[in-house]
């Protein structure tokens, strides 16, 4: 069987959000990232283990930047 199961981390409005393939169906949702990754690692190797294969793909961190910073820079000049 070449199917390959792939779980996705990404982060979403703030918390971490665990989904299957590329369907929007959300596994779970969890506040940090470490949690998130962990259950995506146990769902992948409970498919290893049932002789099917598995990935994992964790998405960067979203950058936080605060707006109105460069608006303050930009009044100042």
């Amino acid at each position: 069987m070449a199917d390959v199961n792939h779980y996705h981390v990404r982060p979403v409005a703030g918390v971490w959000h665990v989904t299957w393939n590329e369907s929007d169906e959300l596994i779970g949702s969890y506040g940090g990232q470490p949690e998130a990754v962990a259950v995506a690692q146990l769902l992948a190797r409970h498919m290893m283990a049932q002789g099917r294969k598995a990935e994992v793909h964790v998405a960067e961190p979203q950058a936080r930047r605060a707006s109105w910073g460069s608006s303050l820079v930009n009044h100042a000049a």
